[in-house]
């Protein structure tokens, strides 16, 4: 759905060159360019560690509009635990939330999440994904396949296309927050043919994570002419200390709680913000340290390597020795080969690489090793 105007793009394009906070950058995945905008919260610092929220885009709309429209920078910038937001672009302003085959756009964040690693000082424990409609579709589907990863998801006005629905195998209880208007005549909350009705989505997820009884509380209406009102369906006793939770919007359109704007002939709810229901929902979870937290984490300060994204030469600084480095690409493809036989400090020519990413491995004789990923840009 083309959800913004032209003046909603100038004037969201102006908001983003006025803030120092936003970054725009780009890498090739699977032979295209994808790129993305991060939000860094007021006062970051490279000596916090960060929680990572993806905010991915609606069906023809892009990152810029999404930004804008949902105005969770303004969660981001001002609630008492900052967080990064991460806005990416969708192959031709889409989500490959419906099939098997096309972009793949799971291994795409996936490899996002690596690259936010290397760059920032990302919490990996606590990385969450939400989005409006199209968002909201993947959102489920990363829920789904890369829930190793995904720590919980938030939907706005998106539901679960019948494929995903049919072939979602989670590795473990995933928390979910569905905010949706039975209004909504884009994605039905009824559904329609090639997506689940919001229920169905519900009972999916409330029996994935094992839930008991559900807790219904009508919020309070607080604005009186934006023509509908919330009830808060809530599951909390869920497998794991998960959650399964409906913002069910009566009368509300396809749109979202709280956004920069209304869209014209759509009932926008003014009782709840969604963005920040999304964040405090969010905050709530920690992935647990025993599910697949990537090797690359552990022991992180033991190893330094600088600049990274590196240009030709990476500068590496070891707390303690390993006796050779084997470098590949991200498919596996071994690229160096050297030992290191127990230094400390040396650097390490990347000039005969291609742009991208690559995976480094630390080992010693005995075959333990340490690993990390290092960008290179020439």
């Amino acid at each position: 759905m083309k959800i913004l105007s032209t003046l909603l793009l100038l004037s969201s394009l102006f908001i983003q060159a006025k803030s120092q906070s936003n970054i725009t950058k780009s890498f090739m995945f699977d032979g295209l360019t994808r790129d993305y905008i991060i939000h860094l919260p007021t006062g970051y610092s490279t000596a916090t560690k960060y929680p990572i929220v993806f905010n991915l885009h609606g069906y023809t709309s892009n990152a810029i509009q999404e930004q804008f429209y949902s105005k969770m920078d303004i969660v981001s910038n001002t609630d008492p635990e900052r967080f990064i937001i991460v806005y990416p672009n969708g192959v031709a302003n889409a989500w490959n939330s419906w099939t098997a085959s096309g972009v793949d756009d799971v291994g795409f964040i996936s490899e996002l999440i690596d690259s936010m690693n290397a760059q920032y000082n990302v919490d990996l424990n606590r990385v969450y994904s939400c989005g409006m409609s199209n968002g909201g579709f993947q959102s489920y589907r990363l829920a789904c396949e890369l829930s190793n990863r995904i720590v919980a998801i938030a939907s706005v006005t998106g539901s679960m296309s019948s494929y995903v629905y049919s072939n979602c195998n989670p590795s473990r209880p995933v928390p979910v927050l569905e905010i949706h208007g039975t209004a909504d005549a884009t994605v039905p909350y009824a559904g329609q043919a090639g997506m689940e009705s919001i229920d169905q989505v519900i009972q999916f997820w409330q029996e994935h994570n094992a839930c008991g009884i559900s807790d219904t509380t009508a919020v309070a209406n607080i604005s009186t002419t934006d023509n509908c009102t919330v009830d808060e369906i809530k599951f909390n006793d869920c497998d794991n200390g998960s959650k399964t939770w409906l913002f069910k919007v009566w009368d509300g359109g396809h749109s979202w709680p709280d956004a920069a704007i209304d869209l014209m002939g759509l009932n926008t709810n003014r009782d709840i913000n969604a963005s920040q229901e999304i964040w405090d929902f969010f905050k709530q979870f920690t992935m647990f340290s025993s599910v697949n937290v990537p090797i690359l984490e552990s022991n992180k300060t033991s190893i330094s390597l600088a600049p990274n994204p590196s240009n030709d030469i990476l500068n590496i600084s070891l707390a303690h020795p390993f006796q050779r480095i084997v470098l590949s690409d991200m498919m596996g493809n071994i690229k160096l080969v050297t030992p290191i036989d127990n230094t400390l400090d040396f650097t390490l020519s990347l000039k005969s690489l291609s742009n991208g990413m690559y995976h480094l491995q630390f080992l010693n004789s005995d075959n333990t090793s340490e690993s990390r990923r290092v960008i290179v840009i020439h």
